[in-house]
């Protein structure tokens, strides 16, 4: 019985996180994307529509484009993912005292539904859970915010790269409670708010 609602939750979540599956490859302005996909796709057709002198740039602008929008498209995903996790851990904390009026009946068999300790459990997951959405989400927006100032900026894609690097650098660093408090996320928009100024 537990596996079949662990199927139909995966189906769901996997519904509601590829939608960008449904969509054609070549369209470009669709609100059922990410701005990462809107951006890459743009970008793609700019480098096949550039002129031939301008052909290499184009081509190694869309390389480090492309580089950006990997990290953006794992991070949007893995977002999604812990965004319906966040909802669904939120949902069993607010019903949880609930539970135990439910099943009255059953009490003497689910005597577990009552503890402090599961229900203390189970709040400690479902703020993990909002951890982790949020954190990736800060990933997410950082990425896409790096790929708006790859593509407006005018500056060759040697010199990007140097940036991109360096960007990519901090945005790739693994899970840290700093980023989620916002100590670190805002030290990444600082740096990227800095270089777009430049």
């Amino acid at each position: 019985m537990g596996n079949r609602y662990l199927t139909v939750m995966m189906i769901v979540i996997i519904g509601l996180v590829s939608p960008n599956l449904l969509l054609a490859e070549d369209e470009v302005f669709n609100a059922s994307q990410t701005s990462a996909s809107m951006m890459i796709k743009y970008a793609e057709k700019s480098m096949k529509a550039s002129s031939a002198e301008d052909a290499v740039q184009a081509e190694l602008k869309f390389v480090v484009l492309y580089d950006v929008y990997i990290k953006a498209k794992s991070y949007a995903l893995l977002n999604k993912v812990f965004f319906w996790f966040s909802v669904i851990a939120a949902l069993a904390v607010l019903l949880w005292p609930s539970l135990s009026i439910v099943f009255k009946a059953k009490l003497d068999k689910w005597e577990w539904l009552k503890s402090a300790t599961v229900q203390t459990t189970v709040t400690a997951i479902a703020a993990l859970l909002f951890m982790f959405y949020s954190q990736y989400k800060d990933k997410q927006t950082n990425a896409e915010t790096l790929m708006r100032h790859i593509m407006f900026s005018d500056k060759p894609a040697h010199e990007l790269s140097l940036r991109v690097a360096d960007e990519l650098s901090k945005i790739d660093r693994g899970f840290s409670f700093n980023s989620v408090l916002g100590v670190e996320g805002a030290d990444n928009k600082k740096t990227i708010t800095n270089q777009t100024d430049d």
